[in-house]
């Protein structure tokens, strides 16, 4: 594709290609000198010590269009790194260790990868990376010749290795926890995993703008005494959250709403690794000189700090005064054993102003009927 549009790209001075020099593409043309990534990192010279440098300085830079759209840049400090990994690691997060073989199947350009591989890092883990090829069968071979026993990425992921451990007949033998963000987890997703592979769902929130480890969910003593069913509802909550971070929910005129699991509205975040302003912007509508981030997400809170999601404000669909949740029903269609994915779009109603439109990727036998 670059190759194709080179000469269109006019300010474009050198290509880089993310390759071994093995594979680098010789019958491709380019008007614009190309490079070998393996090539530039082989010719230079390894640090023979660590370096010296203020903790503020600038480690890792991620874009996102999650709030508005609009690609903006997240620069992130060694010391937000380091503090947003010494709390991701506790018990009551990640809960990592030297024990655990760790595989972050979310891309390290998502957020650093959800700030695992940092964590990995830290407490001594050995790091599996996927590579490219995520199909079921690979994600499996790899979770279980590597010993894999925790692993992260979208739900997407999980239901492509769900259809080939079913039509295979297979069984995860090694892994112990999984951690799922980037969309809400749907129930079903984590019955399957705890019921037919014992494996602990670890249901967590972030952003790109939050380092990215916002909320995990993870279980108090008083929940104990839940049964597997109310276990696995508390579960499909986004979680508390962790050490360092404030949340709160407000109405449109930023009034703060109670915490009682049934109030919905704008989620703001507060903590030492959230980011504090967008690189090179000088104004944002989503930062507060309070610390306060805006985060585009819609959700409630409940008393004991239970944080779950219910829509990005961009995609709630409002249906005669009242909000409906595209995430919510979304979850309950692709937990029909004919429906591998599913998306909810609003779409214009004369009476109702809007009216949600359920789009469905499914086995050709499925019916209307079946899903309503």
């Amino acid at each position: 594709i670059i190759s194709e549009i080179s000469n269109k790209l006019k300010t474009v001075e050198k290509i880089i290609i993310l390759c071994s020099e093995a594979d680098f593409p010789k019958d491709l043309e380019f008007d614009k000198e190309v490079l070998c990534y393996e090539t530039l990192l082989n010719n230079e010279n390894a640090l023979n010590s660590w370096p010296d440098f203020s903790e503020n300085t600038a480690s890792s830079l991620c874009y996102t269009s999650g709030t508005t759209g609009n690609p903006k840049g997240v620069l992130y400090s060694h010391r937000s790194t380091i503090i947003h990994t010494l709390a991701a690691a506790n018990p009551d997060a990640l809960k990592l260790s030297a024990l655990d073989v760790v595989m972050p199947i979310a891309p390290m350009f998502h957020a650093n990868a959800w700030g695992i591989p940092y964590v990995a890092t830290m407490v001594g883990a050995k790091i599996v990376l996927p590579g490219r090829n995520l199909t079921g069968e690979n994600i499996y071979k790899l979770l279980e010749e590597e010993k894999v026993t925790f692993t992260a990425a979208v739900p997407i992921i999980w239901l492509m290795l769900f259809d080939y451990l079913e039509k295979n007949k297979k069984k995860i033998t090694h892994l112990k926890s999984c951690a799922i963000g980037g969309t809400a987890c749907p129930k079903f997703m984590i019955e399957n995993f705890l019921e037919k592979h014992d494996v602990q769902v670890i249901h967590a929130w972030g952003m790109t703008e939050t380092s990215p480890l916002g909320t995990v969910n993870k279980p108090l003593r008083k929940h104990n005494k839940l049964n597997k069913n109310e276990k696995i509802q508390l579960a499909t909550k986004q979680g508390r959250p962790i050490y360092g971070v404030d949340i709160k929910i407000t109405d449109d005129d930023g009034k703060e709403l109670p915490r009682d699991g049934k109030c919905f509205g704008n989620l703001w975040v507060k903590g030492p690794w959230i980011c504090s302003g967008y690189l090179n912007i000088s104004n944002s509508d989503t930062h507060k000189d309070n610390g306060w981030f805006l985060t585009g997400d819609v959700a409630t809170i409940d008393n004991d700090g239970y944080m779950q999601i219910t829509d990005r404000v961009k995609d709630v669909i409002k249906s005669g005064g009242e909000w409906i949740s595209t995430i919510e029903i979304e979850n309950i269609a692709v937990g029909h054993s004919k429906i591998f994915e599913a998306a909810v779009v609003g779409a214009l109603h004369e009476k109702w102003d809007e009216r949600p439109i359920l789009l469905v990727i499914a086995e050709k036998e499925l019916t209307k009927k079946e899903i309503f």
